[in-house]
């Protein structure tokens, strides 16, 4: 892969040029709102805002390719795919924009690749950071009014990060708006049921 272009230096400037130059219009809106509601999350659980805000910023920058490129950019990188990302390459945006991150932004703190890389499905013991991204993710969604599920997060979020998560996954489960579940969305119901059982004892 090509660089994308020269950059400043600046992650926040170089996203919004990087998008602006991919005329990713609605995406460059929504990783704003993503950030902005991922350093609210990070004040709110005493974490590193920092973290939270550059995750935020690259966790749709694959956006400038299409599900076709992400997966010839997988089997390029040699990433072993999950049947659901075969049959949708779409959900392999979250692992390319690990690959984009490391690439043209030169990012290579642990803490922001682990939260890109899974702020779509979630993963098995997931960290403050994955969770707070992954939620911001869908409290700041890219479609138009606010979530039907807003006032469930909210709420939930006055309890804990783990809760808020489980009980999306949970909602989504349950109607059924999971058509091919990822392995690793599998393994964070999973892992956060056992969570919130073993604090209901």
């Amino acid at each position: 892969m090509k660089k994308i272009e020269e950059l400043s230096g600046c992650l926040e400037q170089d996203v919004s040029i990087v998008l602006d130059r991919y005329h990713k219009e609605k995406t460059k809106e929504h990783v704003f709102q993503v950030a902005k509601k991922s350093v609210a999350l990070a004040r709110q659980f005493h974490v590193d805002e920092r973290i939270c805000f550059e995750a935020a910023l690259l966790h749709d920058i694959s956006a400038i390719v299409s599900p076709l490129e992400m997966l010839e950019i997988a089997n390029e990188y040699g990433l072993l795919l999950d049947p659901a990302e075969k049959k949708y390459p779409f959900l392999l945006h979250q692992r390319i924009s690990v690959i984009f991150a490391k690439e043209f932004f030169n990012i290579d703190d642990e803490d922001v690749l682990s939260a890109i890389g899974c702020h779509t499905t979630l993963k098995a013991h997931p960290s403050v950071y994955d969770m707070i991204v992954f939620l911001a993710d869908k409290i700041a969604w890219d479609q138009q009014g606010e979530p039907p599920y807003l006032a469930m997060l909210e709420k939930d979020l006055e309890i804990s990060l783990q809760k808020a998560c489980f009980d999306f996954i949970d909602m989504q489960w349950k109607e059924g708006r999971l058509l091919y579940p990822h392995q690793w969305i599998k393994e964070a119901y999973a892992d956060l049921q056992e969570y919130m059982n073993h604090c209901s004892e």
